[in-house]
């Protein structure tokens, strides 16, 4: 590792085009969420390192899984999350404050000791049939032959499966928290992208109001766990409650909070684009919508899958794994680096921020064969071995890899399995479907479709 390097003894990464004196600030301020095309583009046009000057902040994008290996595990002491760097919270750290997800390295360390045994095989498994049973509620109010919003149906079953599985609640008992999401997801993108103050724009307003409900909520959610018996705390509010440090002590408030908060934030927006999109592209894709089709019928029957059906629908877990790599929900993962250091070979100033865009590299050429063609074959079983390490990215990669990826990998495919074993979804005529790429992928004009209940 190469740290502290004096600019002259290494050249300067290729620069993005842009403009005179603003450089490629118009990029990031007119984009409708990220500029991951304009980073795309450039990485085409220059190569796997490319430095973007944005109001003079440096923000590189990165290219290749070389590079992305590097930065994520050899030297992720080096390249943290953007928000520790800041004395003020920033980002989601605003929200989630010192969670797992938005901690620095130092902090995640003892929090992922104590957090991954909840998330183990043998806690997630007893959630299986809550997820199947809360897809049946959904397609309880579904009739063959309406228009259906697909995405917003995919949020809301995802946030009835985390009531009652991260907070142990049903799904009639949790408040509408999306405008906060949202919300917080508006935020915590702008203090990292946009050049403007966050005083100037009304983030510190909008975060202070999120923040009052937030706690507000999270106390309550504490105190109905309190009073459950405790035959019925087996959700992960109740376990992180009942968690203690190697000192036998239980956990502080602002633990449970920031986590708490962090498992529901992270824990139903991926999985419900993830499955938003999965819907989309197997209503453009019918020869893969009859395989899944098939095996679902060979499989299951007309019953609700249950955990032990997982490993004989591997197709469907094939679907879900090509979603994440066409259309990753995660668009863009941000690090940055305190010191000036090298990488690539070129000299990285410090302060500079890093992007690396798994949707860049999940559509190079160099590395999947018809990058644009949704081809769940790609994660067959022969296949699968052949794809090059971090050139697939659907879950970060290195020690800070989502802590939630087997949850997350259940749910999409019970869920997906579940309503595609009993509707074929075609999407509306006319339907205009952009990906708004934001911290999260979802499509900016919802998914209009149309449902047709199977045979």
């Amino acid at each position: 590792m190469v740290t502290n390097i004096a600019k002259t003894y290494l050249p300067d990464a290729p620069v993005a085009d842009g403009l005179p004196l603003i450089g490629n600030t118009m990029n990031f301020v007119t984009a409708d969420g990220l500029p991951i095309k304009a980073m795309q583009d450039a990485v085409r046009k220059h190569g796997d390192l490319v430095h973007f000057n944005v109001l003079g902040h440096s923000i590189y994008t990165l290219g290749s899984p070389e590079l992305v290996h590097e930065v994520l595990v050899k030297r992720s002491k080096e390249f943290e999350k953007p928000e520790t760097f800041s004395e003020k919270p920033t980002g989601l750290r605003r929200f989630l404050g010192k969670g797992i997800l938005t901690s620095s390295l130092e902090e995640w360390r003892p929090q992922r000791k104590l957090i991954q045994p909840l998330m183990h095989t043998q806690h997630i498994k007893s959630y299986a049939d809550t997820m199947g049973q809360l897809s049946e509620k959904l397609l309880s109010t579904w009739e063959s032959g309406t228009e259906r919003d697909i995405h917003e149906d995919m949020v809301n079953v995802t946030i009835w499966i985390i009531a009652e599985t991260v907070f142990g609640l049903s799904s009639d008992e949790l408040p509408d928290l999306e405008d906060s999401v949202e919300a917080a997801q508006s935020v915590g993108l702008s203090d990292f992208s946009s050049p403007f103050p966050s005083w100037l724009t009304g983030r510190d307003r909008t975060a202070a109001r999120v923040n009052k409900l937030l706690a507000e909520i999270v106390e309550d959610f504490k105190e109905r766990s309190r009073n459950r018996d405790e035959s019925e705390r087996i959700d992960l509010l109740s376990l992180l409650m009942e968690t203690r440090d190697e000192e036998g002590n239980l956990m502080s408030d602002d633990f449970i909070r920031d986590n708490i908060l962090t498992l529901f934030f992270a824990g139903h927006e991926t999985t419900a684009n993830t499955l938003t999109w999965a819907f989309y592209y197997l209503s453009q894709n019918p020869d893969v919508a009859e395989k899944l089709h098939h095996e679902l019928d060979t499989v299951l029957e007309g019953r609700v899958p249950s955990l032990d059906d997982l490993p004989s629908l591997p197709y469907t877990a094939m679907v879900v794994k090509e979603t994440m790599r066409i259309q990753p929900t995660v668009p863009a993962i941000p690090r940055k680096t305190g010191v000036s250091t090298e990488l690539g070979g070129y000299h990285i100033e410090a302060g500079s921020a890093i992007f690396i865009s798994p949707y860049i590299l999940h559509h190079d050429e160099r590395y999947w064969d018809n990058p644009e063609t949704f081809d769940p074959e790609r994660f067959s079983a022969e296949n699968e071995s052949s794809i090059p390490k971090y050139a697939y990215l659907p879950f970060g990669g290195g020690p800070r890899i989502c802590i939630g990826n087997h949850f997350a990998m259940m749910e999409a495919q019970i869920v997906l399995a579940t309503i595609a074993s009993q509707y074929e979804l075609t999407l509306k005529e006319g339907a205009v479907v952009v990906p708004l790429q934001q911290i999260t992928t979802s499509p900016k004009y919802g998914l209009p479709m149309i449902l047709e209940k199977c045979n």
